[in-house]
């Protein structure tokens, strides 16, 4: 009885081991997926995927308008759209896993500046993404840092209202 029971056992460990590998792909081009801090904490994105794409939005932005109101597209090309606030706005569009911790293939809208650009995104560990723009024969990389979106907005909150007393 016993050794039916381990039998058994083994099956079952060795049909979920035979499982494992196929998850492997997904998981790491699920790697990007979560909410990224921008350099000199000036906002966060947040990276997401809708079918075979990753795709990203503004959460969250620390420059506001002089009147306190969020920060608007006022660099955007499009006349009729300068003045949709920045945040909220989808900036990142039609990314796929290209392996080798990389996405490519999509645009990614820069607002401050009201360009778009075709970057790739580099994961060089879980929690540092760098985005590496070419343009040219001129080149930048950003490096973004993985955050818990809610846990920094409170304590960026918390930390405004102490400098302010």
């Amino acid at each position: 009885m016993t050794n039916k029971k381990g039998g058994i056992l083994l099956l079952i460990f060795l049909g979920f081991a035979g499982l494992a590998p196929a998850q492997v792909p997904a998981n790491k081009a699920d790697a990007i997926v979560g909410t990224w801090l921008m350099p000199d904490d000036e906002g966060i994105i947040e990276i997401f995927k809708d079918g075979e794409y990753y795709n990203g939005k503004i959460l969250w932005m620390r420059e506001k308008e002089e009147d306190g109101s969020p920060l608007k597209d006022k660099e955007n090309p499009v006349d009729s759209l300068r003045n949709r606030p920045v945040e909220g706005l989808q900036v990142m569009n039609g990314f796929k896993y290209e392996g080798e911790n990389a996405w490519s293939g999509g645009t990614f809208y820069a607002a401050k500046k009201g360009k778009v650009v075709e970057p790739e995104f580099v994961l060089e560990d879980k929690n540092r993404l760098n985005i590496e723009i070419s343009m040219f024969i001129f080149s930048i990389s950003i490096e973004l840092t993985r955050v818990d979106a809610e846990q920094f907005i409170l304590s960026k909150k918390q930390r405004e209202k102490e400098t302010t007393r």
